[in-house]
């Protein structure tokens, strides 16, 4: 929709040193008139410190709830423009008896692509789905090539926008499974090629994991194939 434009008002104005100057003197007169008359009131009672509390006002560009409104418009700028990927899918119609009379044997339309550029020349290792939510999975990523170790990648992908991951999580050492907890959904397992089992929250925003073995805690040094709760 288009709308008429705000209004707007041009202010502007100079100052010199001698007015900044000038108006803190003023104020300084103001407090100790102040502070004077506030001395005479109290009659020689003991005056209590005051206490200043220092209010943080947080800038609402940067503010989570501004995180979260660009989220939703992002997703509705991605359906919209893959509208018809969106809704006509469900109504491909495909003709069983031309095609074959094995109904294993149907192709299948292939209808998102979830990519990342952290993910190149990368292997896809393992994926999970969800247990709550239905359109978010997670995706590792390392190397069958163990010639030449590389570095893994965990991403969270949803449905609802495939243009970008909704988290991200690196590993020194290629992610070989990962496993979603069947009852808290915000906790991810993973295991690595290098032994290592690390355990994530998808709700931090920091990459590092909330458990992590290592050396200390007696890890094993096989590579971890297989990760479940």
């Amino acid at each position: 929709m288009k709308t008429l434009p705000p209004e707007r008002s041009v202010f502007s104005v100079e100052a010199t040193q001698w007015m900044i100057f000038d108006a803190y003197m003023a104020q300084w007169e103001k407090n100790q008139r102040e502070e004077l008359e506030e001395a005479a009131k109290g009659k020689g009672k003991e005056k209590k410190p005051a206490q200043v509390v220092q209010v943080t006002q947080e800038d609402p560009v940067y503010s989570a709830s501004m995180k979260r409104c660009l989220k939703i418009m992002e997703r509705l700028i991605v359906q919209n423009a893959n509208e018809e990927r969106f809704i006509d899918y469900k109504y491909e119609e495909l003709q069983m008896d031309e095609l074959t009379n094995n109904p294993s044997d149907v192709p299948v339309l292939p209808l998102w692509r979830f990519t990342t550029d952290k993910g190149r020349r990368k292997h896809v290792t393992a994926i999970c789905w969800n247990p709550r939510y239905k359109d978010l999975f997670a995706v590792a990523y390392g190397s069958y090539d163990f010639l030449y170790p590389k570095s893994g990648l965990i991403c969270c992908y949803t449905i609802k926008n495939f243009t970008w991951p909704e988290y991200q999580f690196t590993t020194e050492s290629g992610v070989m499974t990962i496993d979603f907890h069947p009852d808290k959904p915000a906790l991810v397992a993973a295991g690595c090629y290098d032994g290592t089992v690390m355990v994530f929250d998808i709700r931090h925003k920091d990459n590092k994991p909330i458990y992590q073995s290592t050396v200390r805690t007696a890890k094993h040094t096989d590579p971890v194939w297989q990760v479940r709760w």
